[in-house]
């Protein structure tokens, strides 16, 4: 949104110039640019697909994508919650540098994001999303003409016919937020009007899989049609009896509750996705879907995301899929992250990224060319943690400075051998862990460092009254929930 007006009336112009010169003084024609759609499945862990190996069904639209595409084994995001994992992949850029690492913050006015760049270009730009932390407030609209909530309508924000037919409505919208049919409608809403003489970007965020785990029938009793119990997915993060020590069927029907919103947001995507293609707008077009970070069921002993740096809240799913460009069926086992997915969305689109990127183009691993191997720096700040990471195709160095009183602690892990993070290996005692803590802290200083180069760090902000309420109700602020 900002400063998009002020380039568009440069389009114009540019363009008005362009169609006054002479012929003969005017560049060959050049192929129209790609259009781009991106979309990021909230809280979607990437062992919970089968395109990863997970026994379920729970993907078949992203199975086929992948089928199609080129699937990445190992991409991982810069963090475990919303906020500044959208940040990354907007900016292509760490979140030590972006700087958006806690609440009540916004993007600083200084980056530029990956819609802004193509705005610039000449694209057309439409978002549509469904959690909070996607509000203009925060910053990440920047560059989107069209930037559109598909969050269920609570009172204040309903007409008065709107708010007496919700009164009357046998279950409320604002009881659970299913957020997947509205995406679909307003996405097709926009498709009916995009205007077809410009390429588009099109970002959507997709958040059903995020919790409460209430997956509408029959998603709700696909995975776990035997289930006698008591336990539903409501609360999940406020309800004490869902707590490490839970009983063992309880856990895998709440897994399967989980599975069951993965399943239905994966048809939401597979709908979405038919209707832009009937409606020809994806001839030529990149499609990319990954995740902003995935979800913890104790693992490491805690539920939800915002308190790790654990495989299950960072590594996310990640396909491209381009076909006649890509190869069909390409697995890249490189890592990738996050913030590389700025930097390849415009490398597709012809477009040189902005100065100062973290990320870089990954489109030649998808092809099967050679890239040098990355590191990838993982960080949460939120809520007063104080957590780091690097991590390699092999190794993690997992550094978490201590809270209220706790002494930090510095431990790696071996991800070859030891792919769940269970044995920790201590600094003093191996080479390579010490190695890579020794590069993590490079990597934090540099990232710091880009951070002031680009113009320093995100901006305090005020979050109005409803979104602040809907993320208090999601346990995001004043630490009030086991987030």
């Amino acid at each position: 949104m900002r400063r998009t007006g002020r380039r568009a009336f440069w389009g114009l112009a540019a363009a008005a110039l362009a169609a006054a010169a002479p012929l003969a003084c005017r560049e060959p024609a050049r192929a129209r640019p790609p259009n781009l759609v991106l979309v990021s499945v909230d809280s979607l862990r990437a062992d919970h697909l089968h395109a990863y190996g997970y026994p379920r069904e729970t993907s078949p639209t992203f199975d086929r994508l992948a089928r199609e595409g080129a699937r990445f084994e190992s991409a991982v995001s810069t963090t475990s919650w919303t906020l500044p994992a959208h940040a990354a992949l907007f900016t292509g850029l760490y979140d030590s540098t972006h700087g958006l690492v806690d609440n009540g913050l916004r993007l600083a006015p200084e980056l530029t994001t990956l819609a802004e760049t193509l705005a610039r270009a000449g694209y057309h730009t439409a978002g549509f999303y469904g959690g909070p932390y996607l509000h203009p407030t925060f910053g990440l609209s920047d560059g989107f003409e069209v930037w559109e909530s598909c969050m269920t309508a609570v009172p204040g924000e309903l007409s008065d016919a709107e708010l007496r037919a919700e009164s009357r409505a046998p279950r409320a919208r604002s009881h659970g937020d299913v957020t997947g049919p509205r995406t679909l409608e307003r996405v097709a809403r926009w498709a009916e009007r995009q205007p077809r003489e410009r390429p588009f970007f099109l970002f959507v965020h997709l958040w059903d899989v995020h919790y409460d785990f209430i997956p509408p029938p029959p998603y709700d009793r696909l995975f776990d049609p035997d289930y006698r119990g008591t336990l539903t997915g409501v609360d999940f993060m406020g309800n004490l009896a869902v707590n490490r020590r839970m009983d063992r069927r309880d856990l895998e029907h709440l897994v399967a509750l989980y599975d069951g919103e993965i399943r239905f947001t994966d048809d939401v995507l597979g709908r979405l996705l038919d209707d832009l293609r009937a409606r020809g707008l994806l001839g030529d077009a990149l499609v990319v879907v990954t995740a902003d970070h995935g979800e913890e069921f104790f693992e490491h002993g805690r539920k939800g995301h915002q308190k790790t740096l654990f495989d299950e809240v960072v590594r996310v799913p990640l396909v491209l899929h381009w076909p006649g460009r890509l190869p069909a069926g390409r697995v890249v086992p490189d890592q990738v992250r996050l913030v590389d997915l700025a930097p390849t969305l415009l490398a597709a689109a012809g477009v040189p990224a902005p100065a100062g990127v973290d990320g870089r183009d990954v489109l030649p691993l998808a092809r099967g060319e050679p890239l040098a191997p990355q590191d990838a720096l993982l960080e949460l700040y939120a809520d007063g943690r104080d957590q780091r990471a690097l991590r390699t195709r092999e190794l993690k160095a997992y550094a978490r400075r201590g809270r209220r009183g706790r002494p930090p602690a510095e431990v790696g892990y071996d991800l070859r051998v030891d792919p769940g993070e269970r044995v920790p290996l201590r600094r003093r005692d191996d080479a390579r862990v010490d190695a890579a803590f020794a590069s993590l802290d490079r990597a934090r200083a540099a990232a710091l460092a880009r951070r002031r180069e680009l113009g320093g760090g995100a901006r305090e902000t005020a979050v109005d009254d409803e979104t602040r309420r809907r993320l208090e109700q999601l346990g995001y602020l004043d630490g009030a929930r086991d987030k």
